[in-house]
């Protein structure tokens, strides 16, 4: 089955309940789950920033790039 009949049997089962119970875990199963996606969003961004940082910082060991200090970064910003 592919997901757009998929879909059309679900707001067929949300059309044909009286269930009220039914129909509010079908919102928090939607919300909960946009909640989650940004979460995650949140999480890369800021293991990404990390992980960038970590490099950085290699790099500065190595001697192939030279970090900012931190009046550099503030004024950066």
């Amino acid at each position: 089955m592919n997901l757009q009949a998929e879909k059309l049997e679900v707001v067929r089962m949300i059309l044909d309940t009286d269930d009220k119970k039914i129909i509010s875990k079908v919102k928090s199963l939607f919300k909960n789950g946009i909640k989650t996606d940004k979460k995650s969003e949140d999480l890369d961004k800021f293991y990404n920033g990390f992980r960038d940082g970590i490099r950085d910082v290699k790099l500065s060991l190595d001697g192939k790039i030279e970090l900012k200090d931190a009046d550099t970064w503030l004024n950066e910003l």
